[in-house]
């Protein structure tokens, strides 16, 4: 018997027009992360896609969607979802997923809210799709944590300080004048 193989996406729905009701400002890092409304679950997401997917591929890909596509994770609190697909049409459906530009209504035929589905990352086991899920939550934690206190995120000191020590290994009275002066140079001596 043959074994089919799949591929698993782990993706983000994003809200870039989303808006707080609270009076308080979200952190910056939280700004496109909005709760998912309650009315789209699983079965209503899987449906939409399959829509996209009949859309953009036609027969074919209905053909695909119907195989063995299924939303294995969802969750309306964190708009993260993974989702099973068959490992020779994972790019189709990849594709159809960026082109989702509004979830469902809450009434049939009825638009939903304005949204953009990011694929983050694609495994071939669900366990290493469910470590990465908990790797991005516990790094959101502590990001909107830092950005509460006031504090600057890790990773921009991180890149702030990789680039200053590799520009004082290599010259540490480097200006942006001499560096325009040397590629300016570089071009003239191309032509």
């Amino acid at each position: 018997m043959v074994r089919i193989k799949n591929r698993y996406l782990l993706l983000n729905i994003l809200y870039p027009d989303s808006n707080t009701t609270s009076k308080a400002e979200p952190p910056a890092t939280l700004s496109f992360q909005a709760p998912t409304p309650d009315y789209v679950d699983a079965g209503r997401f899987l449906a939409h896609l399959r829509a996209h997917i009949s859309l953009l591929f036609g027969d074919f890909g209905l053909g695909v969607s119907l195989s063995s596509l299924k939303v294995v994770y969802f969750s309306t609190a964190t708009s993260t979802a993974i989702i099973r697909v068959p490992r020779n049409h994972h790019r189709l459906v990849w594709a159809a997923l960026s082109h989702i530009t509004e979830l469902p209504g809450p009434r049939k035929g009825g638009g939903g809210a304005k949204c953009v589905v990011r694929v983050v990352r694609v495994s071939g086991t669900i366990r290493k799709a469910e470590e990465e899920l908990l790797r991005r939550a516990k790094r959101d934690v502590v990001r909107a944590k830092l950005a509460q206190d006031g504090k600057q995120l890790p990773w921009v000191t991180g890149v702030a300080d990789r680039s200053a020590k590799g520009k004082a290994r290599e010259d540490p009275n480097v200006s942006m004048q001499s560096i325009e002066d040397l590629s300016g140079e570089e071009e003239e001596e191309s032509d």
